[in-house]
């Protein structure tokens, strides 16, 4: 099945994107949005995946799925001044077929505006062949990030051999972060890891409190429902 296929599949589906900003700590400015499908038929996320996965069809979603947020999130505001965070999996990017859909993106929003985000629910994915990928998307001019830093140990294990230009501390160390020291420290560590060539977006912030304990420990971005729960683009507009 081709991806102009997999595109009906989505309507049939009553596929759209949310959007949720990221946020400048120092100016709270938005720094960029992070494009969320979601479906008005499967209510999770992770069911709209695992669901496509089952049917063999988790490269045509994922691509088509891009192509459509780099589609409909171009009219947001000051877009030159905003990077669009697109969610990839593992799998699609090492398809021999990715490097072909890439043409449709350019169209719609410049490669530097763009960055990829790779998830870690393919366990078993292919560091090596990652690397490679990766390496061609940046002298292409897109920006990679590495979702879910400190989840577990395969995160820091991709961190170390794909090098991207963003990361993204999982929101479990948000949570109740102001009432944590070793969620602080975690933290900090990670940041010092990245030092001041990589910055870090700390997902997962929905109080003051939190944010306050962030911003004092140095995060430069942030994500979380503090600033905006996932919306219509035309929220933002």
């Amino acid at each position: 099945m081709n991806l102009s296929e997999n595109v009906t599949l989505c309507s049939d589906k009553k596929f759209y994107h949310a959007v949720q900003p990221i946020i400048k700590t120092s100016t709270n400015d938005v720094f960029g949005y992070e494009a969320l499908l979601r479906s008005k038929d499967l209510l999770s996320p992770e069911s709209i995946f695992q669901y496509y996965k089952e049917k063999n069809l988790l490269f045509n979603l994922d691509m088509s799925s891009i192509i459509e947020a780099c589609s409909k999130l171009k009219d947001i505001p000051k877009w030159e001044d905003a990077y669009l965070f697109l969610n990839i999996y593992p799998s699609t990017l090492i398809n021999p077929a990715f490097y072909n859909q890439l043409p449709k993106l350019h169209s719609k929003i410049k490669p530097s505006s763009i960055v990829f985000e790779i998830n870690e629910e393919d366990k078993e994915m292919n560091l090596s062949e990652i690397k490679n990928v990766v390496k061609e998307l940046k002298q292409r001019g897109y920006l990679i990030a590495l979702d879910d830093i400190g989840k577990g140990e395969s995160s820091f294990k991709s961190l170390l051999e794909i090098e991207p230009n963003i990361a993204k501390i999982d929101r479990a160390y948000a949570s109740n972060l102001a009432k944590s020291n070793k969620k602080q420290k975690m933290i900090e560590l990670i940041m010092q890891l990245f030092g001041s060539d990589i910055p870090v977006v700390l997902e997962g912030i929905e109080s003051e409190e939190d944010y306050l304990t962030a911003k004092d420990l140095g995060v430069p971005l942030m994500q979380g429902y503090y600033f905006g729960r996932p919306d219509l683009v035309q929220h933002y507009i």
